[in-house]
């Protein structure tokens, strides 16, 4: 099962669960339904990190991302690939996973 969902300090979005294969058009539905609103609830101007995936880089993506940090709604942040340490996700699992 595939699931969306952010975090900041200690506070939490919903899960979304994704159907089927996550295409640009998926992952531009997510930005726009769950990604913005969630952290402009969480966090006011949050950030978004992107990872080297194709459908998160896609031009339909990056364009909507850029628009919406040129009007100030939020930053983006450079995710580096292969970065387990920057994870948190993963932290979250492994903690779920262990109990």
């Amino acid at each position: 099962m595939e699931v969306w969902g952010c975090f900041a300090g200690g506070t939490v979005s919903y899960l979304f669960r994704i159907q089927g294969t996550l295409n640009q058009h998926g992952y531009h539905s997510i930005l726009q339904r769950y990604v913005i609103p969630s952290g402009l609830g969480l966090v006011g101007l949050s950030f978004v990190f992107n990872r080297t995936m194709t459908q998160h880089t896609s031009r339909l993506c990056n364009g909507y991302l850029t628009k919406n940090e040129s009007d100030g709604v939020l930053h983006q942040m450079t995710w580096p690939p292969q970065s387990p340490d920057l994870n948190p996700i993963a932290m979250v699992w492994d903690e779920s996973t262990a109990e």
